[in-house]
């Protein structure tokens, strides 16, 4: 059995939906002690557990530990055979997340996975669900993930209330990608929402993005409106080049004014695309297990190695051992498998 500390670098839930997915896939038991022992509230949060569960789900795994402030669990995976899941996370925890722990078990599958999964879908501390449509899916098709995402209805925090649908069908097998280089960038896309706000809201979103990214061509940003159990807004970006794919959002926060939160993402996106790196800083840690296990060599260029893709590369190797290198590459840092 795999022993992996959740405590170790970043610490945080990202170790453990690491853990649960690569052993899912590689059929290898996994016992994490430690989780999230340096957060204010250690151990298991729903989400977490909902994680755990729908991964666990998947790959008809025996778990102990499951619990809400559980600090230790033991993942002992069966085999991948697909189906239609549902899971809820019951509170406005991050159906993003969720989806993360369950993508690539999903892809490997024998049989198409059909998801719905309920909870948060735009959330601090987490993607919003449309970062993981425009920007993250996307990406993934390149390694040879194929899956459909469809929006239910949206969820704020604190009261959720949303669910999407996640169809992912059987990859053959993941394939290497070289992110070396962006190409040119064919256009910037993006959407500004709200729920239960007024249309206005969305508006100066949009129109604070559009301003501050005039200097740019093909640049279109859509307009969406729903009604909900919970409020709230948000804008997400995405620069589509030939080769990759860059994102940024902002969400709404009481206090902040609309065009400030369209034009923060906007000066975000820029600065990410001034860097010269080919995957953004929200994107790198969840590449990284695709990259691992591809056959081939992948790489990657990110502006730097952050806390969490340090951390994704400790837990990634301990099931597979080295699978990276790291080197610097004209002020950025090129990730690549070895």
């Amino acid at each position: 059995m795999i022993e992996i500390d959740g405590s170790h670098g970043e610490g945080g839930g990202q170790i453990l939906r690491t853990a649960v997915s690569l052993a899912s896939v590689l059929r290898k038991s996994v016992h994490v002690s430690n989780i999230r022992a340096g957060r204010p509230s250690p151990g298991l949060s729903p989400q977490h557990l909902t994680s755990i569960e729908a991964a666990a789900e998947l790959c008809d795994a025996e778990v102990e530990g499951l619990y809400v402030g559980s600090n230790a669990i033991s993942f002992e995976p069966g085999q991948l055979t697909g189906g239609d899941f549902e899971f809820d996370v019951g509170t406005a925890g991050s159906v993003s997340l969720v989806l993360q722990t369950c993508l690539l078990p999903a892809s490997i599958s024998k049989s198409v996975v059909r998801m719905r999964i309920r909870g948060g879908t735009d959330v601090r501390w987490s993607p919003p669900i449309e970062y993981v449509a425009q920007v993250h899916i996307p990406q993934l098709e390149r390694f040879g993930v194929s899956c459909e995402l469809d929006i239910e209805s949206r969820g704020f925090y604190p009261e959720g209330g949303g669910a999407i649908i996640a169809t992912c069908a059987p990859s053959g097998g993941l394939h290497a990608v070289d992110l070396g280089t962006r190409g040119d960038l064919k256009d910037i896309l993006g959407i500004a929402f709200a729920q239960n706000l007024p249309e206005h809201v969305v508006t100066r979103m949009k129109h604070s993005a559009l301003k501050s990214l005039v200097n740019f061509n093909r640049v279109k940003v859509q307009s969406q409106i729903t009604s909900g159990s919970s409020t709230g807004a948000g804008i997400v970006l995405a620069a589509r080049y030939e080769h990759s794919i860059l994102g940024e959002s902002t969400l709404g926060e009481k206090g902040v004014r609309a065009e400030t939160i369209g034009e923060s993402c906007a000066i975000d996106l820029m600065e990410t695309i001034d860097s010269g790196a080919t995957v953004d800083e929200h994107g790198l840690d969840q590449l990284l297990p695709y990259m691992a296990l591809a056959d081939g060599e992948s790489t990657m260029l990110a502006e730097e190695l952050t806390e969490h893709a340090k951390t994704n590369i400790w837990v990634i190797e301990r099931f597979l051992g080295r699978r990276f290198v790291t080197s610097e590459d004209g002020g950025l840092v090129r990730i690549s498998t070895v």
